[in-house]
């Protein structure tokens, strides 16, 4: 009778969490409007303007395409109002696109920007509130778009936890689409495109097109090199091609992918925007690639131009994306190389790149290592070039500011390297966690035998990791990093994206190891901020003396499936929508109770508040029967390497202690440990080693005593 009313008050738990789970989906599936199709006239409202460009008294007339609008101050021009959406087509984490109105004023300094419209997932009157995107947006004014804006410390990602992708992608999109303004209007340094001529270079215009398109104009130029062209290029006779002479040997490609009629036809909008965030005006973007053998075995790649000679340093190449064009033919390597605008190069005339291939990297055996170099010409299509002559003049760029101990200029940094810098203190304090967490794990049978230390070593590592790595940093891994990581992996999201936020990806990857070495009890069980969270309530709703209901065996065996049915429905999502996947995922409470502190609309905190209440009666009730990620993790960690609990053959027949002090029941009748549903809390080998708790220790310890008193003893 009373297995039944526990186990019909944990169906009625886990049923009212579903309803409130449901009504909060529900609630938060409005659709936004849109606006970013509307003339940019009806998007400069008033209250746009006085966001952009304050102290402005009106927009002028939108000019040209994509249009920009002057703003007035006193009847005169200050300077400019336009749109990221129509000069750099943005794209955010999300993949759908997103629009900010940007002041920018005579001097090519951003005087504001007013966010309009967008479809990021963490931001939202329920997640991030926008107001702290806005606010994010309001420290860039006064920055200057002809120079790299810093997205960290005083400019920083800070100030927005938790959106961090969201707001360098936002950066970026400002950043570009300044310049894109700044030499529509003439203004500074922001007028030149590049390095020598490259101000005469087209770098907006834009048509879309396909790689046959781009091989016809010249845009991408190729060099088809045979076995036998090799051979001879090697200096050895077209007998030691084999038969195979006229075989494609390798193809070799390159293009200038600074214009937008280039580059953002081979890598699209997104990350087009993306790569050219990272460099500074008037650097180039120029694009290598190879089908049929890798770059790798093209040995040094040198660009020339008349007398000028530069090899392409390895510090110049940036972190690739795929080439997405329609056409291109499946590439063996292909690598991005930022060419600086010092470099002395003039782009808008004809330059060459030389590949310089090794006959035994070729495979041509029994020659020599004498390389020959395959020179690829490249001429940029007439219809790039905007006009002829010199460049304008520039103003010496100022110098530089040093990071790393003095050691490298910040401009020579991509802009995670700085995040990294600039949150060195952070990644430190989060090193020293995990080191710690790795050394209770090694020393965890010294620590289990000692009640006390462990109960308050373990009550204080989860008060750190909800309070410093939860809700003052926001580190709460979900099945959303699970799926961006799996992007990362497919290629339809670049993984340099992943390295912006150092904390994730650090706990990211020493969950991965912890999950190949002990299962998933590692992270759900210490390094989760709400699984920290419910443990703690639940500690102090027994102190308050909330009774604990014992779910049975055999419900909790069928509850445990609806964490593995979350997570595989949220996949099943993903795979067509990754917004509509982003609104299941709030099966998940993490934004809410973690990310925003319970600052959002009452369904989603109802929603917290509820599983927190659950949790205080049946303890770590999310974790244990609702978690998606959990059940990601608990399906990955099946083949984890370690077993280091500790059982007697008395476990289960007849001792049960531990299976009635397992606080989420992962311990069976027969004594073995679900590892699949252990947390690895480490309470089972606190009674393994207590001799006053567990009987076959105590029954040790009694006839121990015996003896000792025994005559024969004395």
């Amino acid at each position: 009778m009373i297995a039944g009313l526990r186990a019909a008050a944990a169906a009625v738990v886990c049923a009212g969490a579903v309803v409130i789970y449901a009504g909060a989906i529900v609630i938060c599936a409005g659709a936004a409007g849109a606006g970013m199709q509307d003339p940019l006239p009806q998007r400069l409202t008033p209250e746009a303007v006085a966001k952009a460009f304050p102290g402005a008294e009106g927009a002028g007339a939108a000019e040209g395409a994509p249009p920009i609008a002057a703003a007035l101050r006193g009847g005169a021009v200050a300077g400019w109002l336009f749109s990221v959406a129509d000069l750099a087509a943005p794209a955010g984490y999300s993949g759908e696109p997103f629009d900010i109105i940007v002041g920018l004023d005579l001097d090519g300094r951003v005087t504001g920007a007013a966010l309009l419209e967008h479809y990021e997932p963490m931001i939202g009157p329920d997640l991030i509130p926008e107001e702290a995107i806005q606010r994010y947006l309001d420290t860039l004014a006064g920055a200057r778009v002809d120079r790299r804006i810093r997205t960290t410390g005083r400019r920083g990602v800070d100030g927005v936890s938790g959106a961090t992708i969201s707001a360098t992608l936002m950066t970026g999109a400002i950043l570009l689409s300044g310049r894109k303004a700044a030499r529509r209007a003439g203004i500074g340094e922001g007028a030149g495109g590049g390095g020598g001529s490259a101000g005469d270079i087209d770098l907006d215009t834009f048509a879309e097109r396909d790689w046959t398109g781009l091989l016809a104009d010249g845009s991408v130029a190729a060099l088809p090199i045979t076995r036998g062209g090799a051979a001879r290029a090697f200096g050895l006779p077209d007998a030691d091609a084999g038969a195979e002479a006229d075989a494609p040997f390798v193809e070799l490609y390159a293009a200038l992918a600074t214009p937008a009629a280039i580059g953002r036809n081979l890598f699209g909008a997104r990350w087009y925007n993306h790569h050219l965030s990272l460099l500074s005006p008037g650097d180039h973007l120029l694009v290598f690639a190879a089908r049929g053998a890798p770059l790798s075995r093209a040995g040094a790649l040198r660009l020339r131009q008349g007398a000028r000679e530069r090899a392409l340093d390895p510090g110049g190449f940036l972190p690739r994306t795929a080439i997405r064009i329609a056409g291109a033919p499946r590439f063996a390597d292909h690598r991005l190389y930022r060419l600086p605008a010092d470099a002395g190069f003039d782009m808008a005339r004809p330059w060459t790149a030389a590949a310089e291939i090794t006959p035994r990297a070729a495979g041509f055996s029994g020659a020599g290592d004498e390389p020959a170099a395959f020179a690829l010409e490249y001429r940029l299509p007439p219809a790039l070039i905007a006009g002829g002559g010199d460049a304008p003049g520039e103003a010496a760029p100022a110098e530089p500011a040093l990071a790393l101990f003095g050691l490298v200029h910040e401009d020579e940094l991509a802009d995670w390297q700085l995040i990294w810098l600039d949150r060195a203190a952070d990644i430190a304090i989060l090193a020293g966690l995990l080191a710690g967490l790795t050394a209770i794990f090694a020393l965890q049978d010294p620590l289990s035998r000692r009640r006390r230390l462990h109960r308050v070593l373990r009550c204080a590592f989860l008060v750190v990791v909800l309070v410093w790595l939860g809700w003052m940093h926001n580190a709460q891994l979900s099945i959303l990093n699970v799926l961006t990581w799996a992007q990362a992996a497919l290629g339809t999201l670049d993984w340099t994206l992943l390295l912006i936020d150092p904390l994730i990806l650090i706990l990211s990857a020493y969950t991965v190891l912890s999950l190949l070495l002990w299962g998933r009890g590692v992270f759900c069980g210490w390094l989760c901020p709400f699984g920290a969270l419910q443990e703690l309530t639940n500690r102090l709703g027994r102190l308050a003396r909330v009774p604990q209901i014992a779910v049975p065996e055999t419900v909790q065996e069928k509850l445990w499936a609806l964490k593995y049915v979350a997570a595989a429905t949220i996949c099943a999502i993903a795979a067509g929508s990754m917004d509509a996947a982003g609104k299941a995922a709030e099966i998940e409470p993490f934004k809410t109770a973690i990310v925003t502190m319970f600052d959002r609309s009452w369904p989603f905190v109802a929603w917290a508040l509820a599983l927190l209440a659950a949790g205080l009666f049946v303890e770590r009730f999310f974790c244990r029967f609702l978690c998606p990620m959990g059940g990601v993790l608990a399906a990955l960690g099946r083949l984890h390497l370690l077993h280091w609990l500790k059982r007697r053959p008395e476990c289960g027949n007849p001792c049960s202690v531990c299976q009635a002090s397992c606080p989420i029941g992962a311990i069976a009748r027969d004594g073995a440990i679900n590892r699949n549903e252990c947390l690895q809390c480490l309470d089972c080998q606190v009674d393994y080693y207590d001799n006053a708790v567990c009987p076959p220790l105590a029954a040790r310890r009694r006839r121990l005593l015996r003896l000792d008193e025994s005559p024969s003893a004395a």
